[in-house]
């Protein structure tokens, strides 16, 4: 965090501990994945332009005709041509990583294969469970071009089977 001013280094130290504490709790039992998120992270806080490290690395099996191209930053920039962004586009990437902690905590459950091999959700406190009253509520549903469409074949069913 030596890249970061110093009016900034508090909240990027407490978005770092935040996301942390996120991996924690959610990759709790499941080391590999919490050591590799906290890897990412530590090497995410220690770049002066808080971007992850690139995903992207040459592998032996990759034509070596193409030249590695360096991950793009925001913008599409990389991050050899923006080195140092302004305070506020760290701001900005600090209350993301905020973000990123919160999505943790409330979205990501971890699946664990049982005896008979069905998957057992490890859901925590914090974990949002969602009610589906928006998907039950029929007038919230959007209004088609075609409103009669169904009605018409409806009126066609019923009165078959009145037929009949």
């Amino acid at each position: 965090m030596s890249g970061i001013p110093a009016s900034l280094r508090p909240a990027a130290r407490s978005a770092y501990r935040e996301v942390l504490r996120a991996a924690r709790v959610t990759f709790q039992g499941d080391a590999p994945r919490r050591l590799a998120l906290t890897h990412a992270v530590r090497q995410t806080f220690s770049s002066p332009t808080l971007t992850p490290p690139s995903q992207s690395q040459p592998s032996a099996s990759a034509s070596s005709s193409t030249p590695p191209r360096s991950a793009p930053g925001p913008a599409g920039s990389t991050a050899a041509a923006d080195p140092a962004p302004s305070p506020e586009e760290l701001a900005k990437r600090i209350e993301e990583w905020r973000e990123v902690a919160v999505f943790l905590r409330r979205n990501v459950v971890q699946g664990v294969k049982d005896e008979e091999g069905a998957y057992r959700l490890r859901v925590t406190e914090h974990t949002e469970l969602g009610d589906n009253a928006s998907i039950r509520d029929a007038s919230a549903l959007p209004v088609t071009p075609f409103p009669n469409r169904n009605r018409n074949r409806r009126r066609k069913s019923s009165d078959e089977s009145a037929a009949s």
